[in-house]
């Protein structure tokens, strides 16, 4: 694990755009880890946090991996691919 990122305990459900956001610290910068969820038909935040726990450390290991190579897409998120 890369001690310079660091996974904070917030996530948000952007329910207009099927979103499911998490975030990272890196090098004391917040960034935003998002991940599409339009295909879940997740219905609220208290199902969106349910499946995000289930999935976290595969979620943030991903998300960890796209911040080293530097994948931020123009608004300086990283765009995590949803897990199947």
């Amino acid at each position: 694990m890369n001690q310079a990122i660091q996974f904070i305990d917030r996530l948000e459900f952007r329910e207009p755009d099927h979103q499911l956001v998490f975030f990272a610290q890196v090098s004391g910068m917040l960034v935003e880890c998002v991940i599409q969820v339009n295909t879940l038909k997740l219905t609220d935040e208290s199902h969106a946090t349910e499946y995000f726990e289930k999935y976290r450390f595969d979620y943030e290991e991903r998300a960890e991996e796209l911040i080293e190579e530097e994948s931020y897409n123009s608004a300086g998120q990283i765009e995590v691919s949803l897990l199947t």
